[in-house]
C-alpha cells in the first residue's frame, strides 16, 4: 500500500498543493480500513492530476475536502444516499471529475441505475484513463442486465478444424499398427454464429435478474450445425461487493438430434482489495445428460478463482486457475480437470482501439482405463487467443471485434490429438 500511494502522491503532486497531497494521504488512509471501493477511489486521482488550471482559494479549497471526505465516510457506512446527496453538492460547486466519479458510484450503490449510468456516461466522455474506463464499463455492463437489455450478435469465422479430426493419425492398439483415414471432408469451413439474450429485474431492487438466450452456428452441413437455448435465474445477495447464486439451464443440438441438456447452479463472489487486485470466485455444480452416449447422466463440479490488476494507465493483467471434476451415474466414466491461465489487455491510443491476448491451458485425466485403446486418457489443451476492438467505431449499431485463436490438444487416447486455427470478426449491439 506504501508504494501504490507514493506512485498516486507523485503524480497529484503536479496538480496541487503540498497542503492538497496531505489530504490525499489522510483520505487513502480512511480508505484503507475497508477494501470494498478502494480502488475506484484511487483511480479517480488520476483524473485528479489533469486538473491544473483551476485555483481556488484555500478557504474554498478546504471546505470543498471537508465535504469530499464526508461523502467518503457515508459510503464507507453504507449510506449512499447522503453520499450521492454530499458528492452532487460538491460537484455544483467545483465541476472537478474525481466527484462526479464518487457521485456516479454512490448513486449505483443506492440503485439509482438511471442517474449513474448518466454520470458515467459523462465521465468517459471526458476521455479517463484506460483503468478508470475498465471499471466504468463494468458498472454500466452490471446496470444494464438488472435495468433490461437485449443483446444481439452475428459472427462470420474460419475453422482449420472444425470437427477436430485427429492431427496425428498412425497409432498402435493394443500394440497393433493403425491408420485412420477420415471420411468426412477435412478442409477449412466458413461457418456464422448468431445469439439473442435478453434479460430483466424481477423486483423493484433488481436482486432477481432473469434471462433467456438463443444461439447458432451453421457451417452449411447439417452435422456441423448447431442451435440451443439457455436460461438463467440470478438472485442479489449483495451489490458491492459482488455476490449472487443463479440456476441455469442449457440445451443444445445438432442435425435434429438432442447432444446435451445441462442443469447447473452457481455461486460466485466479486471483489477488489486495497492493492487494487479484483477478485472473481465461482463456485458450480450441475448435471449434464447426453442421450446419444451410453454414460448418459454426468455430475459436474468446479471451482474458479481469476483475477485482474491495472499496472498503468493503459494496460491491466489477469490470471485464473480453476478445477472441475465429471463422473458419469450409469457406468465407471470420471475424469477431473486443472486450468490455468494468463491474460493481458492494452488500450492502444493510436488505434483507439481495446488489445487482448489471453492464455489458457488446462490438463484432463481420466481415471479409469479407456475399454478400447487399453490406456489413461489424459488431455493437455492450450488455447491462444487475440482480440482487437475498436473502441468508438460502430457501423449500423453494431460494434466489431476482430478475433483470431490457436488450440492444441495433446492426448494419450490417439484419436483426440487435434490442432485448429480459428479467425473471426463479430458484430454486436452497441451501448
Amino acid at each position: 500500500m506504501r508504494s501504490l500511494g507514493a506512485g498516486l502522491l507523485i503524480s497529484v503532486h503536479s496538480a496541487v498543493s503540498v497542503k492538497n497531497a496531505a489530504f490525499y494521504v489522510a483520505v487513502i488512509r480512511a480508505r484503507s480500513r475497508s477494501g470494498s471501493g478502494l480502488l475506484f477511489f484511487l483511480v479517480t486521482l488520476i483524473l485528479a492530476s489533469t486538473n491544473t488550471n483551476a485555483q481556488p482559494s484555500d478557504e474554498s479549497r478546504s471546505e470543498a475536502q471537508v465535504q469530499f471526505e464526508k461523502g467518503l465516510n457515508f459510503l464507507l457506512n453504507g449510506e449512499s444516499a447522503a453520499a450521492a446527496e454530499t458528492f452532487e453538492s460538491l460537484y455544483a460547486i467545483t465541476g472537478s471529475e474525481r466527484v462526479r466519479l464518487e457521485w456516479a458510484r454512490a448513486s449505483y450503490l443506492r440503485q439509482d441505475y438511471i442517474q449513474a449510468e448518466a454520470l458515467f456516461k459523462a465521465v468517459l466522455a471526458s476521455s479517463p484513463p484506460f483503468a478508470v474506463r475498465e471499471k466504468i464499463h463494468y458498472f454500466l455492463e452490471d446496470m444494464s442486465f438488472a435495468q433490461g437489455r437485449l443483446d444481439y450478435s452475428v459472427s462470420l469465422e474460419k475453422d482449420s478444424n472444425p470437427r477436430l479430426i485427429p492431427s496425428v493419425r498412425s497409432f498402435n492398439i493394443f500394440g497393433l499398427p493403425f491408420r485412420y483415414k477420415p471420411q468426412v471432408d477435412t478442409s477449412p469451413k466458413w461457418g456464422a454464429n448468431y445469439r439473442l439474450t435478453g434479460s430483466k429485474g424481477l423486483d423493484d431492487n433488481n436482486r432477481w435478474i432473469a434471462s433467456l438466450g438463443a444461439l447458432g452456428v451453421h457451417y452449411g452441413e447439417p452435422t456441423l450445425n448447431k442451435i440451443g437455448w439457455d436460461s438463467h435465474l440470478a438472485f442479489r445477495f449483495q451489490i458491492e461487493p459482488k455476490a449472487e447464486i443463479k440456476i441455469s439451464h442449457e440445451s443444445m443440438d445438432s442435425g435434429g438430434t438432442r447432444l446435451y441438456n445441462y442443469s447447473w447452479a452457481t455461486l460466485q463472489h466479486v471483489a477488489q482489495t486495497p492493492g487494487g487486485w479484483q477478485w472473481n470466485n465461482e463456485l458450480r455444480y450441475g448435471m449434464i445428460s447426453y442421450p446419444a452416449f451410453t454414460y448418459q447422466t454426468s455430475h459436474l463440479s468446479g471451482y474458479k478463482l481469476a483475477t485482474e490488476k491495472s499496472v498503468s494507465q493503459l494496460a491491466s493483467l489477469g490470471a485464473e486457475i480453476g478445477w472441475d471434476r465429471g463422473s458419469a451415474v450409469e457406468r465407471p466414466y470420471s475424469f477431473t480437470t486443472l486450468s490455468y491461465g494468463l491474460s493481458g489487455t492494452y488500450f492502444m491510443t493510436s488505434l483507439n482501439s481495446r488489445v487482448q491476448l489471453k492464455w489458457l491451458s488446462s490438463n484432463r485425466k481420466h481415471l479409469e482405463m479407456d475399454p478400447m485403446f487399453g490406456v489413461l486418457r489424459e488431455d493437455k489443451r492450450n488455447l491462444v487467443k487475440l482480440s482487437i476492438e475498436p473502441v468508438n467505431f460502430s457501423m449500423a449499431g453494431f460494434q466489431s471485434v476482430i478475433e483470431l485463436g490457436y488450440e492444441n490438444n495433446k492426448s494419450t487416447l490417439a484419436l483426440s490429438n487435434y490442432k485448429r486455427t480459428i479467425a473471426g470478426l463479430t458484430f454486436r449491439r452497441r451501448y
